[in-house]
């Protein structure tokens, strides 16, 4: 295979049943960990269970990529990414469940912030192969977007300034909003066929990703987060999305 030469569609369809399955088994799992009286070690293991799965299936889908430069590359970076995410969750769950301790802020958050440079750099190693001369419109959403949305976090939660929180949250939320911009970016380049449609829903995995992460920040600088924040439907769902899309590509090369 040549190294600047990957595949322009991918042959396997995406099954929208699946998306509808995914959508109903997030709905659903969320009722459950609100109905029931101690969720939180559920809530754990599929936090812990998902990016851990997604992480594996990154790093194959890499090694299945393993003679193109851009997909190889791209994919580690992934599979690294969700591995940090895994760790960032087994964290929490050992501050939280086992030691006794409030896991935000801890050593965790460094996982978590390390997050969205190895995303940022999926995202780019992308852009940059199919689409190397980015148009106006697509530097004003880049750029725009994580200067819009670092704004209006100070701008709601401008009472606290001062505090921890309000610094700290500024920070996440600029990293966050960064990859956000990219997202919507790359998925503008995706639809319609440039590199199929399991590119498309891969993208918006990590769009709901770092939507939720940006929810997740105003909620902590303005009261205090608890595991059954319906901020959590962005994330079940982002996992479940880029799961599925890594299948898709594995399996139609």
């Amino acid at each position: 295979m040549n190294l600047d030469v990957v595949p322009d569609k991918l042959g396997s369809p995406i099954n929208y049943k699946v998306l509808v399955i995914i959508g109903i088994l997030v709905i659903g799992f969320h009722i459950v960990v609100n109905i029931l009286e101690d969720s939180d070690v559920l809530i754990y293991g599929f936090s812990m269970i998902i990016p851990a799965s997604v992480s594996v299936l990154g790093f194959l889908t890499a090694r299945r990529y393993a003679r193109t430069l851009v997909y190889s590359r791209a994919y580690t970076m992934l599979g690294v990414a969700f591995l940090l995410m895994f760790f960032a969750e087994f964290t929490y769950f050992v501050y939280e469940q086992i030691l006794d301790l409030e896991p935000y802020p801890s050593i965790a958050d460094v996982f978590f912030f390390m997050f969205y440079p190895m995303l940022i750099l999926y995202l780019i190693i992308n852009i940059r192969f199919f689409a190397p001369q980015i148009p106006k419109i697509g530097i004003a959403t880049i750029i725009g977007t994580p200067l819009f949305v670092t704004l209006a976090y100070i701008y709601l939660t401008i009472s606290d300034i001062g505090s921890f929180d309000f610094y700290y949250g500024i920070i996440f939320v600029a990293a966050a909003s960064t990859t956000l911009g990219l997202s919507i970016y790359a998925s503008s380049i995706f639809k319609g066929g440039l590199i199929g449609t399991a590119w498309l829903v891969l993208v918006i995995g990590i769009l709901l990703d770092v939507v939720g992460d940006t929810w997740y920040y105003y909620i902590e600088a303005i009261e205090t987060y608890t595991l059954e924040e319906p901020v959590n439907l962005f994330w079940y769902s982002s996992y479940l999305l880029i799961l599925y899309a890594l299948y898709k590509h594995k399996k139609s090369l």
